[in-house]
C-alpha cells in the first residue's frame, strides 16, 4: 500500500509525512511507525480484515487500562479498509527500546526493577473478569493442550522425557479446574516490553490477548524471559506475588509451563521452522529448571533468592 494511500486510512494520518515499516514478528500484520508534520509519533498496524471484529472489541479495554495507570497504547482509531481487505488500528508510540533486545545492558538492579514494574502492570491487568459468556478456563485450556500433543505427535519431533512431561500434566490438571477467567495478555515477554532511561516504559501488543487463568501469563516468563534475564524475571514474580494470594500457584506455573513445551514446539513448526532446534533446547532447559518438575519453583528463582 502506497503512502497516499495509508493517508486515506484516517483522519490522523492526513498529517503524515512518513511510514517507516516496523518489525512485526510472526503475525503477518504490516506496521509503520508514522510520522507527523508535528513530529507526533504514531504506530500504524494492519491486519486481516477478518480479526477486525475482535480487534474492536478489545480496543475498549485498552483505554481502561490507560485509566488504571497500566504503562501501554491504547487503540486511538480503528476501521476497515475495503479495498485492501484489511483493518487498521493506530497507536500512540511508545518511545524507548526493545527490552528484550537492551535488556543485558542495565544493571541487575534496575533489571529486576523493570521487572517489578512489568509485573505490576500485569497484575492490575489480572482484575479484569471476563464476560458472563466465557466458557470455563479448564475446558479450554485443556482441549487446546490436546489438539497441541496430537500434532506434537504427529510431528516427528520429540524431546526428552515427553511422556514424563504428559503423566504430570495429567496427574494435576484436577487443578486447574474452577480456575477464575480473567484477562490474559498472553504475549507477556521482555519481546513485548520496552526499556527508556533504563526504566519500564509499557508493554505492547496485546492482539494474543484473552480470558481464562492469570497464572497462566507467565509461561512466557519460562520460556523466554528467564533466557534474557534472570533479574527481570524475578522482580515480575516478587511483585506479583506481593499483590496477589494464589494457592497453588508454583504447581499451576509448572503446569502451564509443561504445556507450553508442546505448544512452543508446534508453533515453531508451523511459524519458524528454522528455530525449532532452539525451541526443543529452550524445552531442555525449562525440564532442568524444574529437575524433571520435581521442583515446582525453578532453580533459577530459588538460587536468586539463596544468593
Amino acid at each position: 500500500m502506497k503512502n497516499e494511500e495509508l493517508k486515506r486510512l484516517s483522519p490522523l494520518l492526513r498529517q503524515a509525512v512518513s511510514f517507516q515499516p516496523m518489525t512485526s514478528g510472526f503475525s503477518g500484520d504490516r506496521t509503520f511507525l508514522v510520522t507527523t508534520l508535528s513530529s507526533e509519533k504514531l504506530v500504524l498496524k494492519l491486519t486481516d480484515i477478518h480479526t477486525y471484529d475482535s480487534l474492536k472489541r478489545k480496543a475498549p479495554l485498552l483505554h481502561k487500562f490507560k485509566e488504571r495507570g497500566i504503562l501501554c497504547s491504547e487503540v486511538i482509531d480503528i476501521g476497515l479498509n475495503d479495498e485492501q481487505s484489511c483493518s487498521f488500528r493506530l497507536f500512540p508510540f511508545i518511545e524507548g527500546e526493545n527490552a528484550r533486545a537492551s535488556i543485558h545492558l542495565r544493571t541487575t538492579e534496575e533489571q529486576y526493577e523493570i521487572g517489578s514494574r512489568a509485573g505490576m502492570d500485569l497484575s492490575l491487568m489480572h482484575s479484569y473478569p471476563a464476560p458472563s459468556s466465557t466458557k470455563p478456563w479448564d475446558e479450554r485450556v485443556m482441549a487446546k493442550h490436546e489438539r497441541y500433543v496430537h500434532a506434537y505427535h504427529s510431528s516427528g519431533v520429540t524431546f526428552e522425557h515427553d511422556q514424563f512431561v504428559l503423566g504430570f500434566i495429567k496427574s494435576h490438571a484436577d487443578v486447574i479446574r474452577g480456575r477464575p477467567n480473567r484477562f490474559q495478555h498472553d504475549d507477556f515477554h521482555l519481546g513485548n516490553i520496552i526499556i527508556q532511561s533504563n526504566q519500564y516504559a509499557g508493554v505492547i501488543d496485546f492482539d494474543q490477548s484473552d480470558w481464562g487463568d492469570p497464572v497462566h501469563d507467565f509461561y512466557k516468563l519460562s520460556l523466554f524471559s528467564r533466557e534474557s534475564s534472570i533479574p527481570f524475571s524475578v522482580g515480575q514474580l516478587d511483585r506479583y506475588l506481593s499483590t496477589h494470594v494464589t494457592n497453588d500457584f508454583w504447581l499451576l506455573f509448572s503446569i502451564y509451563t509443561a504445556m507450553s513445551f508442546f505448544s512452543s514446539i508446534v508453533w515453531a513448526l508451523t511459524f519458524d521452522p528454522a528455530h525449532v532446534k532452539d525451541m526443543v533446547n529452550r524445552v531442555n532447559r525449562m525440564l532442568i529448571d524444574h529437575d524433571r518438575f520435581n521442583l515446582l519453583i525453578p532453580t533459577w528463582y530459588t538460587n536468586w533468592h539463596h544468593a
